[in-house]
């Protein structure tokens, strides 16, 4: 028996690094928040950041238990960098500028910055009296950017300001042009200008993924130079500007891209359809304006031939300011996602009626908005929309891609006589 007072602690167990590095993989990840698995989940990139900061905090756990661990978690713990306040650029900049003189936390280990692969930045520089301290956010920010190598993702989330994006931080993009995938400039703060989009952009040769404010090119024509890698375009509004300089031809056999998503405008984007829409395979519509929708569906069916995938957000399904929903036409699609801010059960069942008759072609049909399905799920009558469900031809999916009769079922317990019936095809 122990002497009474003793407090030894006996050694954890010595498994092999690999097996270590999976349980730190495991206790830290967040799916769909890095290459390439963001790539499908491109439009999600704003919403991910409470989830990332919550597996920061777990990683700095994790660096804090023992020199082992810290050593062995440093590259999770860099691999996504959250930017969120000056004391936060501060601490990066400071660990980036040691190492790179030799001062590091472990002598001889290369910088961490090797290890970042993604970068969000929603530093607030609304604070505009103080000038002296804006540059050195800026010339930090550069510094930052310039010593992360390998970085694939960056997204500008800065609130509220009013400063143009710096050449110094545009130039610090283009030191690793070839490894940036994804730029996030979604946001209506601290953008580039016009010109300056366009310059870095042309010097991005591997970018896949770009979320901008704006776009203005002449004619609705974007440069060839770009659409050769760029694979998924979201803006908020595509502007045409007459006497922009712009390419007069399209050089189809660069164009790779095939998702186009639309965050706001009051005017459809024709003509980026007309020249762009036989491209497009996913499409997704989160205007919010209502007297567009119709509009929009005829450019899709007119101008994307190639569609397979739609998603669309609206407030209701049903408004005085929607045309009847029989009037809606949808393309051709396997895939219908919906983004409702209200939905009751018998709309839903209008609706997907309505989808049985018109879209032939349809499989899955997808509620993307958690709040709206747990509602929807609380106020059905439980037996007969089992029942109503199992009589639509196609998957009928919540938010998490789980059949909606499933979470019936396991949402009430009473329902166990109830059986899902539907020929094997879900």
């Amino acid at each position: 028996m122990a002497a009474k007072g003793s407090h030894h602690v006996p050694h954890p167990p010595r498994f092999p690094v690999e097996v270590w590095q999976n349980i730190f993989e495991l206790a830290t990840e967040v799916p769909y928040t890095l290459v390439p698995g963001l790539y499908e989940k491109s439009d999600c990139i704003r919403d991910q950041h409470s989830a990332l900061e919550a597996a920061l905090a777990t990683k700095r756990s994790l660096v804090l238990v023992c020199k082992q661990w810290q050593r062995m978690t440093m590259c999770y713990l860099y691999r996504i960098a959250l930017i969120r306040t000056g004391f936060d650029l501060l601490a990066l900049d400071h660990t980036l500028q040691n190492y790179a003189a030799g001062n590091g936390s472990f002598v001889g280990t290369r910088s961490p910055g090797h290890w970042t692969r993604r970068l969000d930045i929603t530093l607030d520089l609304s604070d505009e009296s103080k000038c002296e301290e804006l540059d050195r956010c800026v010339k930090r920010l550069a510094d930052v950017i310039g010593s992360l190598p390998k970085l694939e993702i960056v997204s500008f989330a800065i609130p509220a300001s009013v400063v143009i994006m710096p050449f110094r931080v545009l130039d610090a993009l283009r030191c690793f042009a070839n490894s940036l995938r994804i730029l996030d400039w979604s946001g209506r703060h601290f953008l580039p200008q016009v010109h300056q989009l366009e310059e870095l952009l042309r010097d991005l040769p591997y970018l896949r993924v770009l979320h901008c404010h704006q776009l203005v090119w002449a004619n609705g024509i974007i440069p060839s130079s770009i659409l050769s890698s760029l694979t998924t375009l979201a803006v908020e509004d595509l502007v045409e500007r007459v006497g922009h300089p712009g390419e007069g031809d399209l050089r189809e056999a660069c164009v790779s891209l095939r998702e186009f998503i639309l965050y706001g405008g009051r005017t459809t984007p024709q003509e980026f359809l007309i020249h762009y829409g036989k491209y497009l395979m996913v499409v997704k519509w989160y205007s919010t304006f209502s007297d567009c929708f119709g509009e929009a569906l005829d450019l899709l069916n007119e101008y994307c031939p190639n569609l397979d995938r739609f998603t669309f957000r609206r407030h209701s399904l049903f408004s005085r300011c929607l045309p009847p929903m029989k009037t809606w036409s949808f393309p051709r699609i396997s895939y219908l996602g919906a983004k409702l801010d209200v939905l009751d059960f018998r709309g839903l069942l209008q609706f997907l009626a309505h989808l049985r008759n018109t879209v032939p072609t349809l499989r899955v049909f997808q509620l993307i908005c958690p709040r709206v399905v747990e509602e929807l799920l609380e106020g059905c009558p439980r037996a007969s929309a089992l029942k109503d469900l199992n009589e639509i031809p196609f998957r009928v999916e919540d938010d998490r891609g789980n059949l909606l009769s499933d979470r019936l079922l396991r949402s009430d317990s009473t329902s166990g006589g109830a059986i899902r019936n539907h020929s094997g095809k879900w």
